[in-house]
């Protein structure tokens, strides 16, 4: 992983393109280990066929093509716009931009830092503000992610290819079909661990990856489906008020309805189990008010798992804190159902994702399903053991 981030130049003004690509490979960002190589160029439609095979990993763009940037009263129509070649590249791949131009008003509203940048060429030193846009590209490390992610899944495929294809397509019954299958699921396997399927490789950490279990952002799926699906996170009324504002819904909802009645449009209701915030249960008002208290500890991490002192066991189920959801305690024992024509009144939040949408089934089916009889009198039990040895 340490090969140099590969860096675009493109503006049509002759030399420009060049100067600013030499003052790049000086260097960039405050990170003195970054290592970068820019390369010009003055073609926006060479520029097109670089980024379409993926050569790069930052493109800087002008946002005039054909005029000067420098000429104050251009129209629109009389120049292609560099924006244009953006779009045209991102509907065909993913690269962070850096928008350099002296006409910075036509690009703002696509700014999203650190992903997408826009310096003008007209501040006091644009140069150093090029080189702070691409450093911050660097410094946040997303597209170090982004790149083992792609060397992961070319590996998989590779090997994938040579270890097992090579070796057993003429055995396969529909061998196009079947390579499909399985090379997706060998691919869905190599992912299950999340990040840390990246740690050994390419040394993608996290503060989870020396702890055991699982970072909380595994648990969930986004961006979120237009379906809705077992394990689906609502935020919206309260179900006994269906009329209430949803901007002032407070209630939150975990779905229980297995996702094939949802897919299949069987359900006429669907069943949902309330959400409580943790930090309204005792065990987690203690524990914060009382941290260095290891038994305070141990009380919550009880209720985390389902297992509170001299309470139901499954009765709770934890879903912790990442993205938009906060920690919250499903309560099986508050289970209710909302009509399916009004889950529209909610707003999906979050989605868990497989095993833990099954494993939340799992715990509501053990649940309701557990059967109580009286408890034995271990006493008797043992002394009538005593009595058939003597």
């Amino acid at each position: 992983m340490n090969d140099p981030w590969q860096i675009l130049v493109v503006d049509d003004q002759t030399g420009i393109a060049t100067d600013i690509a030499e003052l790049l490979n000086s260097g960039v960002g405050s990170d003195a280990n970054a290592r970068v190589s820019a390369v010009p160029e003055e073609s926006f439609d060479k520029a097109l066929s670089y980024l379409s095979k993926g050569d790069y990993d930052i493109l800087v763009l002008d946002v005039l093509y054909g005029v000067p940037d420098q000429a104050p009263n251009i129209k629109p129509d009389d120049t292609i716009d560099g924006s244009d070649l953006f779009e045209t590249i991102r509907s065909k791949r993913f690269i962070p931009t850096v928008f350099y131009t002296a006409l910075p008003e036509r690009v703002n509203l696509k700014s999203k830092p650190p992903f997408v940048q826009v310096v003008s060429k007209s501040s006091d030193n644009p140069i150093a503000d090029l080189r702070r846009a691409i450093g911050d590209i660097l410094e946040s490390r997303f597209l170090l992610i982004y790149r083992a992610l792609k060397d992961h899944v070319e590996n998989v495929i590779r090997e994938y290819m040579i270890e097992f294809m090579e070796d057993n397509w003429d055995t396969l019954p529909e061998p196009e079909a079947d390579l499909a299958h399985l090379l997706l699921r060998r691919l869905s396997v190599s992912l299950e661990g999340g990040a840390d399927a990246l740690v050994d490789r390419f040394g993608i950490t996290t503060k989870n990856s020396v702890r055991d279990g699982v970072h909380p952002t595994r648990f969930y799926v986004v961006p979120l489906t237009d379906e809705y699906r077992m394990g689906d996170i609502l935020c919206g009324p309260d179900v006994g008020d269906l009329s209430a504002d949803d901007d002032d819904a407070i209630s939150w909802y975990v779905i229980l309805t297995p996702s094939c009645d949802l897919v299949q449009s069987k359900a006429e209701f669907v069943v949902v189990a309330e959400c409580l915030f943790l930090n309204t249960f005792l065990q987690y008002t203690d524990w914060r008010d009382d941290q260095p208290n290891s038994n305070r500890a141990n009380e919550l991490k009880n209720l985390l798992k389902s297992r509170p002192r001299g309470k139901q066991h499954d009765r709770y189920h934890y879903l912790p804190a990442a993205w938009d959801v906060p920690n919250l305690m499903v309560d099986l024992q508050r289970t209710l159902y909302i009509p399916y024509d009004r889950l529209t009144s909610y707003r999906k939040v979050g989605s868990l994702d497989s095993p833990f949408s099954e494993a939340l089934l799992n715990r509501f089916n053990r649940y309701i399903g557990r059967v109580g009889t009286p408890d034995l009198d271990l006493d008797a039990a043992l002394d009538r053991m005593r009595e058939a040895t003597d």
